[in-house]
């Protein structure tokens, strides 16, 4: 198990778009593998919950796939707390549109720099 690609991810959210921040908490263990939610933000707890099969390796679509997971997440994290409340139990399609053009934008960095992170031989751990 690696968490290597969602460090990764947080990395280059940071680097390029601080203002989304990160969450003080990030969690593997409360989504269950086999559960079709793949991510959460707990604003009250200022948490990213991640389904543990973001721990497995990842192919390069599946990488992108948490990229666009974490941007999600990070979306509702920067919306005003009404707007993530209301989206708790909506679906919510701006944000699902938003995520996919930042993944669109920051996937190319994203996977340069998970392969020449791979090239090198950093641990996987």
């Amino acid at each position: 198990m690696t968490r290597r690609d969602i460090d990764l991810a947080l990395e280059v959210v940071r680097a390029h778009l601080p203002e989304l921040g990160i969450p003080k908490r990030l969690c593997t263990l409360r989504l269950p593998a086999s559960g079709r939610v793949v991510g959460q933000y707990r604003w009250h707890s200022d948490t990213l919950r991640l389904n543990p099969r973001y721990l497995a390796p990842l192919s390069e679509a599946d990488a992108l796939d948490l990229l666009d997971t974490v941007l999600h997440e990070l979306l509702h994290k920067a919306s005003p707390l009404w707007k993530q409340l209301r989206d708790s139990f909506r679906h919510h399609p701006d944000i699902w549109r938003q995520a996919e053009a930042l993944t669109a934008r920051l996937g190319p960095s994203y996977l340069a720099q998970r392969r020449s992170t791979d090239q090198v031989g950093q641990p996987l751990d």
